[in-house]
């Protein structure tokens, strides 16, 4: 355990990348395989689950601490992190009595789950009085699920791939999907053998694209480009397996298939051994839907079947990794799409599953001039790709770019604040956002905490201290000063919201400094963005002049 604390703490201090891959190697190179499994598992995006509430973490640490809940609630919320907040209060041995990482995980951590919560309390004793002040932190990271070292999957699979000598590609597809540390040795991942690669049960590592940061034309010619419409869906890869079994990978690696069962009864219509990259869509008779359409089907394992008449979906296929059992993602981009177009050419019209369509443009200005459609259409712009190139794993620049629309800019003013996490925990730095109603109050519309430097949000945390006018929880509401523009990709109108609006992916555009909260957009402005005609605001609801939050 002491090894992997020095891992975290000194991934934790590391500022550069390289700095961080080169500790990672140098980690794999001598931990033990389980210990090493366990970190993958970790840096992969894996977390235990279930294996305490945090309320009931937090007065089993009242009690070891001898202080009141309220106190350590109290400390919680200066800390900003549950983790950190256990490890200045909790104190261990002054020397480490806990075992590997391995043993820790499986002796202290994992048995949680299963237990009641007084022996819970009990293990939970056990393991405060083996871990030493050094290991608290790293230890409590995994059990509070919040364990971020700074290190991406990308730079995992980097590191590994110098341990092990192979390509990043091949360490990407070994750690995809749901696995566990009991089905996978370390061995396994890092071999140079390609024995597992050859499982079409696993997805493939996602191909994204990048932001167009120049101007268009710097990409050369169009000839060089397939366009396609940038659709607002879920992002997927489809099976086809063999036998009638079908299963869909979202990009979050979570197999969904269950969600959209009229998607896999498509699976005998397709070549066996097959996948397809693409986009789950919410489509009706009328055509493509809003996302928000497609939102009601997110997360329900057995949908009903008026929820699936009335929320129907169809899978958009852009790309073919995998044929008849070959791998087809080292071809160019054009030889992969001409055998899908062939594929689609056999598949029956009314089924659930359409093909991208590419969009021809004699040059640039033209392009230029179709991209303005697609709000009309419902889409988010448009997807570059090269003709030549191969479907990589991750964002390769120079392969694919995602040319979007614009998006929607308000002007809001912050009417309150909470701490931040990690970093940021000592600084408020996650706001809420309000415009004018037709009373001539502020409603809030939005939450925000992306956008702004590290020295604007010193700034904005100083002016929130003197000017917090109420207490809510963490919550701490502000007198009105501070106008953001924040931009988003849409709105549309919400019930579960009390400003009848909801806003889809809001995040600070730029600090207007040279306007009053009186300048700020008004509801008006953002009903018309979400084509809203009414909107009908209950009594007292928002924020008065004062910036004192009212009651709803």
């Amino acid at each position: 355990m002491n090894m992997f604390a020095k891992l975290f703490h000194d991934l934790d201090n590391l500022t550069k990348t390289n700095d961080r891959l080169d500790r990672l190697v140098e980690y794999f190179k001598s931990a033990s395989p389980h210990d090493a499994l366990w970190v993958c598992w970790f840096l992969s995006g894996n977390r235990i689950k279930g294996a305490i509430r945090t309320g009931e973490l937090r007065s089993f640490v009242a009690g070891w601490a001898v202080l009141p809940v309220w106190l350590v609630e109290e400390c919680h919320q200066r800390v900003g992190d549950l983790a950190e907040t256990i490890s200045l209060l909790v104190k261990g041995p002054s020397e480490s009595k806990a075992g590997s990482l391995d043993s820790t995980i499986r002796k202290h951590l994992l048995p949680l789950r299963g237990k009641d919560s007084a022996d819970r309390k009990l293990l939970l004793s056990d393991t405060w009085s083996h871990l030493s002040d050094f290991e608290m932190l790293p230890f409590h990271k995994l059990l509070t699920g919040g364990f971020r070292m700074g290190v991406s999957k990308g730079n995992l699979y980097k590191a590994l791939a110098r341990v092990g000598g192979v390509e990043p590609s091949l360490i990407a597809q070994r750690l995809a999907g749901d696995w566990s540390c009991d089905d996978l040795s370390f061995a396994d991942v890092i071999s140079s053998s390609l024995s597992r690669d050859t499982n079409p049960y696993k997805p493939y590592p996602f191909c994204l694209a990048s932001p167009v940061l120049e101007e268009v034309e710097s990409l050369g010619s169009l000839h060089e480009w397939q366009v396609e419409w940038k659709w607002d869906g879920i992002r997927a890869q489809f099976f086809s397996l063999g036998g009638g079994r079908g299963m869909i990978w979202s990009r979050g690696e979570e197999a969904i298939e269950e969600s959209f069962p009229e998607l896999t009864k498509c699976v005998p219509y397709l070549p066996q051994d097959i996948c397809l990259d693409g986009e789950i869509l919410a489509w009706g008779y009328d055509g493509l839907r809003p996302f928000a359409r497609l939102q009601k089907r997110l997360g329900r394992k057995s949908p009903g079947a008026s929820i699936l008449k009335r929320e129907s979906v169809r899978f958009h296929a852009y790309d073919l990794l995998r044929l008849e059992g070959n791998d087809l993602r080292t071809l160019p981009l054009s030889k992969r799409r001409k055998k899908l177009e062939e594929v689609f050419a056999k598949i029956p019209n009314h089924l659930p599953l359409g093909l991208s369509e590419i969009v021809n443009a004699s040059g640039w200005d033209e392009l230029s001039k179709k991209r303005e459609q697609s709000r009309d259409r419902g889409v988010e712009g448009f997807m570059l790709k090269r003709n030549t190139s191969s479907y990589e794993s991750g964002r390769v620049k120079g392969s694919w770019y995602k040319w979007k629309i614009d998006p929607f800019l308000a002007d809001m003013v912050v009417v309150s604040a909470q701490l931040g996490h990690g970093k940021r925990a000592n600084l408020y730095s996650d706001y809420s956002l309000a415009v004018w109603d037709n009373t001539g109050s502020l409603v809030t519309v939005a939450k925000a905490y992306s956008g702004l430097t590290k020295k604007e949000i010193e700034e904005v945390d100083r002016y929130i201290r003197k000017n917090i006018t109420g207490k809510y929880g963490p919550v701490r509401s502000v007198r009105p000063g501070i106008v953001f523009e924040v931009a988003f990709e849409g709105a549309q109108s919400s019930g579960r919201h009390k400003s009848g609006v909801a806003l889809r992916f809001p995040r600070i555009h730029r600090w207007r400094q040279d306007k009053k909260p009186k300048d700020a957009d008004s509801l008006d402005t953002i009903r018309g963005f979400a084509g809203i005609q009414d909107i009908c605001l209950t009594e007292n609801q928002g924020i008065d002049e004062n910036g004192n939050m009212l009651l709803f």
